[in-house]
Parts: structure tokens; sequence; C-alpha cells
């Protein structure tokens, strides 16, 4: 059945229940869109000239563009997947505030990243999902990531997902602007994207990454192409997706497995290889 999970998430507190809402969001209903949406949003913090400095200085992205992408990911899923006391989680947290202490980021900046993981991605699948998403998981996903920021240290976090969306824009229509650092490292992470494709047709990640930036971070960040119909077309097979899986039964269980394999983990991967060179997650 296509509502397996709506019913149960329905019937559920989001302020209780929140982990049990988001785990049926971003790993049986949406997996696919959100790990591809979190990817995309990323490239967000590339237009602000003050995070794309701090991540131009770190050199992870210029050196390992696919690696840095997808650690990211693996990181959030794996405490969506286990919450926050499990202790995978715990070393998760743990690595990720290890790394984020040897840089100078102001509480504006790690509240507009933290808001980079909530909203676009709650927008994606209000644009290319197979349905827009429930009262409850806007509810439960600003709760997940409030909880997550708060394990952070992150202060002022706005007090529901409105909120959020009012502080988000506002931030980004102040700081949003075109810099070297950002279009660098928007050319290394289309990586990511190339990656997917063999390598005589590698142009076409390029092609696919930049039609699915929004038409504000475009601006922001240089990106001319591809064309306003090939823009359009690609846009609109997405849309085109997410109605046709209307059609087809949600999954039974879990598309994240931890330690499972991915692009760039070929035979899976290990805690201690996520995050950059040095004593990883521990």
């Amino acid at each position: 059945m296509r509502d397996r999970h709506v019913a149960e998430i329905r019937a559920l507190d989001p302020e209780v229940d929140y982990l049990r809402i988001y785990q049926l969001t971003t790993l049986y209903e949406f997996p696919f869109d959100v790990f591809l949406a979190l990817q995309m949003s990323f490239y967000r913090t590339y237009a602000i000239p003050s995070i794309s400095a701090t991540l131009a200085k770190s050199g992870e992205i210029a050196a390992r563009p696919i690696k840095r992408g997808e650690d990211t990911g693996l990181m959030v899923f794996e405490i969506v997947a286990h919450g926050f006391e499990h202790e995978r989680s715990q070393k998760v947290l743990r690595a990720m505030n290890a790394m984020h202490k040897k840089w100078d980021i102001s509480q504006d900046e790690f509240r507009y990243v933290l808001g980079v993981f909530l909203v676009p991605p709650m927008r994606w699948l209000e644009t290319y999902g197979y349905r827009k998403p429930l009262p409850q998981e806007y509810a439960a996903a600003h709760r997940f990531y409030r909880e997550l920021g708060e394990r952070m240290g992150i202060t002022g976090i706005p007090g529901s997902y409105a909120e959020f969306v009012d502080w988000f824009d506002a931030y980004e229509r102040e700081n949003l602007k075109p810099t070297v650092d950002g279009h660098t490292l928007l050319g290394a992470s289309h990586r990511l994207f190339v990656n997917r494709f063999p390598a005589w047709l590698g142009f076409l990640g390029i092609t696919l990454g930049n039609a699915l930036l929004d038409d504000v971070v475009r601006d922001a960040l240089g990106v001319t192409g591809p064309p306003a119909p090939v823009r359009w077309a690609i846009r609109g097979a997405f849309r085109l997706r997410g109605r046709v899986l209307r059609f087809f039964d949600a999954r039974p269980e879990s598309a994240f497995t931890p330690g499972g394999v991915t692009p760039g983990y070929p035979e899976g991967y290990t805690l201690d290889r996520l995050g950059p060179p040095g004593p990883g997650v521990r």
C-alpha cells in the first residue's frame, strides 16, 4: 500500500514521537528524495561568503568532494536511524562537535547550516515528493533538528518550523552573495553527480546538479547553465517521478543500512572512516 506509513504518522505526536515520524519520512517514505535534497541543499552554504570561506580553508571539499558529501549525509542518517542516545549516534555527535570546534563559526552560521538540513529538504518534498509532507512531518523534522542543534551547542533555534522558515529566508536575503570560494566549491562538488554516471556521460551529472539548484542559489553561485528549457525538462521529470511513485507500494523496511555500501564506500563503511582525516568517529 502506498499509504502504509501515512496512517501511523497521522496518529503520532510530533513532540513526543518526532524521531519515529522523521524515521518514517526519511528512511521509508522519501529516502531517495531526502538524501538527494540534503546534498543539493548543502550547496546553499557555498553562497554564504563567511561559510564558503571556512569550507574552502578546510580543504576537504576540494580534496575529497565525494567523501565529504557522502559523509555528511551518512552521519545525519546514522542519528536518524538510531536516535540520539544510541552508541553509534553518540560517537557521530562527538565527532561532529570536534570537527566544528576547530573553526571560528558564529551562532548565526551554525543556525543557518542547521536550517539547510531542515528547510530546503522539506521544500524539495513539497515540489518533487509523491505527496506533500503532513503537518506532523514538518513538526517532527523541526523537533529533530532542534534536538540535534541543542546537542551541538547551537543557540537561538527558532521555536517552530514556520518560524525557522521565516528566519532562514531572511538570513538568505541578507547574506547570499557570489564569491570565488563558492564557485570553486560548487565546481569540486559536481564530482558527486559526475560519479553517478559513466565517464563518457559525466557532463550529465553537472547538467543535472545545476538544473536542480533553485534559481536563488543559481544566481548567488553564478551558475548560468543549463539552458532554461533543459532545466524545465529535468525538473519536470522529477515531478513526474513523484506522480508515478503514487502507484507503487511504500517501502516495508528502512532504506538505510548502517555501514552499508555507497558509491564512495563500495565495500561499506565503518564509523571511524567518516569525517576528515584524523581520529574520525570514535
